[in-house]
C-alpha cells in the first residue's frame, strides 16, 4: 500500500460525515483508495483491520492549524504509517508498510496466545504460536474467556496460575471440573511484563471492539498490573468518541464481563474499577483484593490505614509509637512511587512492623504476615489468589 501523494490524485478516506470529532480529514493517494475503502467496509471482527481504521481515525482526531515539513511516522505493532502535516486543513497519507523487524520471534514476546487445559499434566499449558483473533466461538457456558496477566516469569506460568484464578473468579457461572477437559482453551494476551507500552492498550481495545462488533459475550479476568493497562483501554473506549466510530462500541459492553483479581496500577481501586465499567456499560462481576500487597493497592493500603489507627486508638499508644507502623510504610509507598529502591523501603517496613508487634496486638496479624507483606512487593505474592 504504498504510494506518494504528491505524484497521485488525493482522495479523502476519513471526513466529518464519519464523525463529529473529526479533526480534520485523511487523504491519500487515488491509487491507495479501493484498498482502504476495501478495509473500511470489512473491518468488523478482524483484529488487524481494526487496528488500521482506529490509526487512522486517532489521526484524524488531532488538533487541526499545525503543519510540519517533515514526513511524520505512526507505529503499531508491525505496522508503520507514513503521513503528511504539510497542508494545515488535512492530514495526508503516504504509505503503510509491515516491518518484519518489529515482530519479534521470541517464544515470550507480547501477543495474544492460547491456554489448553492439558489432561495428563492437569493444568493450563500456554500455545508458542502467537494468534491473530480469539476464538470468540470457543465458549464456556455461552461466553468466551479471556485473560490479561500481570507480572510472571513468563506465559507458561502465566497461563497455568490464571486459569486458576478463572475458575475461583467465576465460580457462580461454572465449577473447575466442566471446564477443565480436553480441547478447551482461554485467550491470554501476555504482555511480556511491560506494562507502559500504549501498544498494549490499543490491542485491547481492538480486542474489546472485536467482540462488540460480533456481538459475542467473552468473560475477563484482569490481573495484577495488567488492571492498569485493562483500565486505560476502556477509559480509552469511553472518552475518546472517535473510537464510538467504530459501530458504537465505545459504550453499552454489556455482553462482557470482567473480574479483576489483585489489581495494580492508576485508578485501580476497587470503586474506580466498578465505576469504570458502569460508565461503558461493561458487566462488573467483582474484584480480588490481596491485602497484604500494601505497597501497590490502594484499598489493602488503606485496610492497613484503618488498622494502625484502631490500634493506637483502642492501646492508647501515643500518636508517635501509635501510628509509627504506618507511618513509615506510608512513606515507604510515596517513596517507592517516586522511583527509590523498593528493598531499601521494605526495610524501612520491616523495622516498623517489628516494632508494632510488641506495642499492639491489633497489629499482630500483619506482624505475622509480613512474609506475605514482603512476598507481595518482591517475590510472587499477588500472583496467589489469596
Amino acid at each position: 500500500m504504498n504510494g506518494s501523494t504528491a505524484k497521485s490524485p488525493l482522495v479523502a478516506i476519513i471526513t466529518q460525515c464519519d464523525s463529529s470529532n473529526i479533526c480534520r480529514p485523511v487523504y491519500m493517494a487515488e491509487k491507495q483508495y479501493e484498498q482502504w475503502k476495501f478495509i473500511k467496509q470489512n473491518h468488523n471482527g478482524n483484529y488487524y483491520l481494526t487496528n488500521l481504521m482506529r490509526a487512522l481515525y486517532d489521526l484524524a482526531a488531532c488538533p487541526g492549524g499545525r503543519t510540519h515539513a517533515a514526513i511524520q511516522q505512526k507505529i503499531f505493532g508491525p505496522f508503520i504509517m507514513h503521513y503528511s502535516l504539510a497542508q494545515a486543513d488535512r492530514i495526508e497519507l503516504i504509505a503503510l508498510k509491515v516491518d518484519q523487524s518489529l515482530v519479534s520471534s521470541e517464544q515470550q514476546s507480547s501477543g495474544l496466545y492460547r491456554a489448553v487445559w492439558n489432561p495428563v499434566g492437569k493444568s493450563w499449558a500456554t500455545q508458542d504460536s502467537q494468534k491473530h483473533n480469539m476464538d470468540l466461538t470457543h465458549q464456556w457456558k455461552g461466553a468466551h474467556t479471556a485473560a490479561i496477566p500481570g507480572k510472571f516469569d513468563d506465559k507458561e506460568e502465566a497461563g497455568e496460575v490464571i486459569g486458576f484464578h478463572i475458575t475461583k473468579a467465576y465460580r457462580a457461572a461454572f465449577s473447575a471440573s466442566e471446564v477443565q477437559t480436553q480441547g478447551n482453551h482461554f485467550s491470554l494476551f501476555w504482555m511480556n511484563n511491560d506494562f507502559k507500552d500504549r501498544a498494549h492498550v490499543e490491542s485491547i481495545v481492538s480486542f474489546i471492539q472485536q467482540a462488540k462488533l460480533k456481538n459475542t459475550s467473552v468473560r475477563w479476568l484482569v490481573h495484577g498490573e495488567g488492571a492498569g493497562v485493562f483500565v486505560e483501554a476502556v477509559k480509552y473506549l469511553s472518552t475518546q468518541p472517535q473510537a464510538g466510530v467504530l459501530k458504537g462500541t465505545a459504550s453499552n459492553l454489556a455482553e462482557q464481563a470482567v473480574y479483576f483479581s489483585n489489581p495494580r496500577g492508576k485508578d485501580c481501586r476497587e470503586k474506580q474499577l466498578e465505576a469504570l465499567c458502569e460508565k461503558v456499560g461493561l458487566n462488573y462481576v467483582g474484584t480480588k483484593i490481596n491485602d497484604f500487597d500494601i505497597l501497590f493497592n490502594g484499598d489493602a493500603r488503606d485496610k492497613f490505614t484503618d488498622k494502625a489507627i484502631s490500634a493506637g486508638g483502642v492501646m492508647g499508644l501515643s500518636g508517635v509509637t501509635g501510628y509509627f507502623g504506618y507511618t513509615a510504610l506510608s512513606n515507604g509507598y510515596d517513596a517507592v512511587m517516586a522511583g527509590s529502591s523498593i528493598a531499601t523501603t521494605m526495610v524501612i517496613g520491616t523495622s516498623a512492623y517489628v516494632l508494632a508487634k510488641d506495642k499492639a496486638t491489633t497489629f499482630g496479624g500483619y506482624a505475622r504476615n509480613l512474609p506475605k507483606v514482603v512476598s507481595s512487593a518482591l517475590g510472587k505474592g499477588n500472583q496467589q489468589w489469596h
